[in-house]
């Protein structure tokens, strides 16, 4: 789709009755929303670079599935699609969001979660786990969400050391790290969102873009610029999520 496409197509949604959606993550680190209880959530999220070499796709995969009380569970599934990759993960775990006060116009909540890994291809163990603070702004709904996260290098991959002349070696990356995000609704269904983690890892950018909510399926067009901006992992992200009840009422 071209960008004027784009735009002519978040202008007429911006006219439709749809109620906004809220999903897991807000563009790559979790957001302070659940599934709903009963309600399985899919998404698929894309990385493509087609202009540099060597031209990439990495794809990641999330299931949630809410079983009520603020919690869902998740299974994640990392890289798949990234060829040469040392950190191809599947992951299972959790995230519970607290609501600091029932009657808060802030909308203050404290999220914490985690998920034990298993690396696909070096068939080894690790985790991440992480905990964000959250609030809304009331008059522009602005939601802004700060917070930290410790992992393994299953989640967040390997740094190349270089021994001598051409000869590497692989140092896992175990860092901590700050999250932010940013959620911005400009009307019932079209929000802007960003993201970032710090560090020099392999989640370590700021991943900024639109989100169009379409009833229970959300769409984001955005783009990853890594911290090191002369390090190769600058993409266009594309994220589809779809909520599914799993009873018919």
């Amino acid at each position: 789709m071209c960008y004027y496409s784009s735009l002519l197509l978040i202008f007429l949604l911006s006219f439709y009755n749809i109620s906004l959606h809220s999903q897991s993550l807000i563009v790559g680190i979790p957001s302070a929303d659940v599934a709903e209880k009963g309600h399985i959530e899919f998404t698929h999220e894309s990385q493509v670079n087609t202009w540099s070499t060597p031209k990439s796709w990495n794809s990641f995969n999330f299931l949630c599935f809410g079983i009520g009380k603020s919690t869902e569970l998740t299974a994640t599934f990392n890289n798949l699609n990234n060829q040469g990759s040392e950190n191809m993960s599947a992951g299972l775990g959790a995230k519970h969001v607290f609501k600091l006060s029932k009657e808060n116009k802030y909308e203050s909540k404290l999220t914490i979660g985690g998920n034990l890994l298993y690396s696909l291809n070096r068939k080894d163990v690790g985790f991440w786990t992480y905990s964000h603070f959250s609030f809304r702004l009331p008059k522009t709904k602005t939601r802004l969400t700060a917070g930290l996260s410790y992992g393994t290098e299953q989640s967040f991959g390997f740094r190349k050391v270089l021994l001598q002349e051409s000869n590497f070696s692989l140092e896992p990356q175990r860092p901590f790290s700050l999250m932010v995000g940013f959620e911005q609704p400009l009307s019932k269904h079209v929000s802007l969102v960003a993201d970032w983690f710090s560090g020099d890892h392999d989640l370590a950018a700021l991943i900024s873009g639109v989100q169009i909510d379409i009833g229970h399926h959300v769409l984001i067009f955005g783009y990853k610029m890594p911290n090191d901006f002369n390090r190769a992992g600058q993409a266009v992200v594309l994220e589809f999520m779809i909520s599914l009840p799993t009873k018919r009422h």
